[in-house]
């Protein structure tokens, strides 16, 4: 496993709150959008604005050792003499509102982007308020009736609560402050199968992986039992009534080694869930630090999208599915927190007791399945024969896989962090000394004996088969070199033959052509002569018919223009006489005309003509 130490080469930021908790803080969570931290601890929840980036490498405050970062407290005297803090977690829907789950059995919501400060927008009630108290405890406490934990539900506003005595219950956490009434609160959810304990009694942590309809609830105790339920509708005789039921799938038991000092601890400081990616989480306990994959979640996504001719196969696939848990660190103390970080293969961060941060690979189950579903999306132009080509590619066994289901662990072998300021007991030492001695052997040398006859018998099946390569290598050389010299003898041939070939076109042209020189003409060609030498003649005669025709048309051109030009030249002036003729003959023409109209006119009068 890889393992490297963050402080080592790194820069180290110290973050001064104006404003310090006044409480011990016992947890620490960053905001989704990483601008805000909150600490928390059992007296008080204080929230820490982290001050922007800026500079050449893009830390805070331009990359100076100590920042000063603005905090407040919520409900500062409430919750350090009333109340008893259990959980804090962001709003699912916004980033500036926040929950905190009390010991009385209410939620309280705050807005902390005002800017006079955080406000108490409502509280929720989520079950009967603990009062007199037994051996220290509440005796709503000793009987488990009290809300240890709560989570929110992926892309909802819903919450899961978890009591002590391992029932869930589900409330609507809206951000609508007008309305006085108290959401409705459904639960406790039945659980199936149903079991005499209610699968734990002693319940200390929830948290929900997956999204949309595939939803798995993760519910730990504080015996190291992880109960694994898929969250899905349930029917119910109301139609008004949308409740819902967990089913558990699997059930799995850590194996947490506590020294005889830590027997008491376990019971105060329980399991603590962490989401990590979206199928793996992180438990941390007094015994260090698990991280439990969940293959079930993608095999839950593809009996969803299947078809009905494949629906067969993706429940056998969803039934055939168990998670695979690994101890990642033994500490002698309990860890102080863990984070995941993000990035192409996700990274998950340690802090512990002493101070010392260490990093682990999260190692991915399904990283070829990831990488063929890449090669699927990055190509969605591949026909139906291509994709069942990659199918059948991806069902075949490849003996890496082989090696790798041979080499993989029921258990790990964790990162051991003791206090080196104080000696462990001869004891101590030959326990664990026992105990990593007969894991290497189980887990470890065993299975890498196992892979290496795998690969011996590997490499000697693939050095037969090399033999054989190499006989049908040597084979086909000689057949090459064959083949190499029947193809120059056929290549010569082929020389030889386009030569004879060339001198039998040349003897068959002078044979046409003296053939043709022998023979005189035929009729047909002697006709045909006769008709061309026709033509010819008929093409000079009409020739000599064109030439005369344009002489002509040039010669009318040249007597037109100059008929013309004399036309222009006359003077057409009349005379005196002609115009006193012409004048006299149009003065009796209009007596004329005008002695017509008065006998017409007469004539009408006469004759009564309108």
């Amino acid at each position: 496993m890889f393992t490297k130490s963050i402080l080592k080469g790194a820069s180290i930021k110290k973050l001064h709150l104006l404003s310090p908790p006044a409480f011990k803080v016992e947890r620490v969570m960053s905001s989704n959008c990483g601008s805000r931290l909150c600490l928390f601890g059992s007296r008080g929840v204080t929230v820490a604005e982290l001050p922007s980036r800026w500079g050449r490498g893009g830390l805070f405050d331009s990359g100076s050792k100590t920042v000063l970062c603005k905090s407040y407290s919520l409900d500062e005297r409430f919750l350090y003499s009333q109340g008893e803090v259990r959980r804090v977690q962001w709003h699912p829907t916004s980033l500036s509102h926040m929950l905190v789950l009390l010991s009385d059995n209410t939620i309280r919501l705050y807005n902390i982007a005002l800017k006079n400060g955080p406000k108490l927008v409502k509280i929720i009630t989520i079950g009967q308020k603990p009062s007199s108290q037994l051996a220290g405890k509440t005796i709503l406490d000793s009987l488990g009736d009290t809300a240890v934990d709560f989570t929110p539900i992926p892309d909802s506003e819903s919450l899961l609560i978890l009591r002590g005595d391992g029932e869930v219950y589900m409330i609507e956490c809206t951000l609508d402050t007008k309305s006085p009434l108290q959401p409705k609160l459904f639960g406790p959810l039945p659980i199936y199968p149903p079991a005499d304990d209610n699968y734990g009694s002693e319940s200390c942590s929830i948290c929900v992986l997956g999204g949309g309809d595939t939803l798995v609830v993760v519910i730990a105790t504080c015996s190291a039992a992880l109960y694994h339920c898929v969250l899905l509708p349930a029917p119910s005789d109301n139609e008004n009534d949308d409740g819902y039921a967990l089913y558990v799938i699997e059930s799995v038991e850590l194996n947490v080694v506590l020294n005889p000092d830590d027997l008491g601890l376990q019971q105060s400081y329980p399991v603590h869930l962490y989401p990590c990616t979206s199928n793996t989480y992180a438990c941390m306990h007094v015994g260090g630090v698990h991280t439990v994959s969940l293959p079930i979640l993608e095999q839950l996504k593809e009996y969803v999208m299947a078809d009905e001719a494949e629906i067969e196969s993706a429940l056998s696939g969803v039934c055939g599915g168990h998670s695979c848990a690994q101890h990642l660190v033994c500490a002698g103390r309990p860890p102080a927190g863990l984070c995941a970080a993000a990035g192409p293969q996700p990274l998950l961060l340690v802090l512990c007791a002493d101070g010392k941060l260490l990093a682990r690979n999260l190692e991915p189950y399904d990283l070829e399945e990831q990488l063929y579903k890449e090669i699927q999306m990055k190509n969605p132009d591949l026909e139906q024969d291509d994709l069942n080509n990659l199918l059948k590619e991806k069902q075949k066994l490849s003996f890496t896989s082989i090696v790798q289901e041979i080499l993989s662990r029921e258990a790990s072998q964790p990162i051991l962090n003791l206090n080196k300021s104080k000696e462990p007991s001869p004891k101590e030492s030959l326990e664990l000394l026992t105990q990593a001695t007969m894991r290497l052997r189980g887990e470890y040398m065993s299975r890498q004996q196992r892979a290496c006859d795998a690969l011996a018998r590997k490499t000697a099946a693939l050095a037969a088969l090399a033999s054989h390569h190499s006989s049908w290598r040597d084979e086909l050389l000689e057949e090459l070199e064959r083949v190499k010299a029947k193809t120059e003898s056929l290549k010569q041939k082929r020389t030889l033959a386009e030569k004879h070939q060339e001198d039998l076109k040349y003897r068959c042209s002078a044979v046409v052509r003296s053939i043709r020189a022998s023979t005189g003409p035929s009729a047909a060609e002697r006709e045909l002569l006769e008709e061309l030498q026709r033509y010819r003649r008929r093409g000079e005669a009409l020739s000599d018919e064109i030439q005369l025709l344009k002489r002509h048309a040039q010669h009318n051109s040249e007597e037109l223009k100059r008929w013309h030009e004399e036309y222009k030249k006359k003077d057409t002036a009349l005379g005196k006489s002609h115009s006193d003729t012409i004048s006299s003959i149009l003065q009796q023409q209009t007596s004329q005309i005008a002695s017509l109209i008065e006998e017409t006119k007469l004539l009408k009068d006469q004759l009564s003509i309108v």
